[in-house]
């Protein structure tokens, strides 16, 4: 099967960038207070109901998924660009990091108790969006949660489409 061309970009670019893209990411302690409120309130959700090991899906160089782990949740991560799994690993090397895309994961079904996308589904096709959706319900299992959460940047609006 091909790979749709916005994988390969993304893929490309991420490997590209990666070295600085680790430098200049904020550290979960580094981020606002919801931000980590919400992270945390992921991590007691997700180990209170005990369904099975979270994935940070497009966890880039690690950080989000080493703080999981450290919050006593086994997490592991998965990222489409290899360099950033290798800067991962180098980091983190008692968390563990694969190679994959949130399009078809390398997961069991109904194998998660929790999936994290942060900051993860912006580089993916509206179109595609559904069948990425189904990947997640596919590997959570009956229970599981999804914590999903994106970036519009700093003072700026989301304006409604017109009309």
């Amino acid at each position: 099967m091909t790979e749709p061309t916005y994988l390969a970009a993304v893929r490309e670019s991420y490997d590209t960038v990666a070295a600085d893209y680790a430098a200049r990411v904020k550290s979960p302690a580094e981020l606002d207070p919801l931000s980590r409120a919400m992270l945390v309130a992921f991590a007691e959700t997700v180990r209170a109901t005990d369904r099975g090991p979270v994935a940070d899906l497009g966890c880039g160089p690690g950080k989000v998924t080493a703080y999981l782990a450290e919050l006593g949740v086994p997490a592991f991560g998965v990222d489409l660009s290899p360099r950033m799994i290798a800067l991962a690993r180098w980091a983190y090397p008692w968390v563990r990091f694969t190679v994959g895309s949130i399009t078809a994961l390398p997961i069991a079904g109904a194998g998660l108790g929790g999936a994290l996308a942060y900051c993860s589904t912006h580089h993916t096709p509206p179109a595609v969006l559904p069948s990425v959706f189904a990947e997640f319900h596919r590997t959570l299992a009956p229970g599981g949660h999804l914590m999903l959460a994106g970036y519009v940047g700093n003072d700026e609006r989301i304006r409604p489409a017109q009309v």
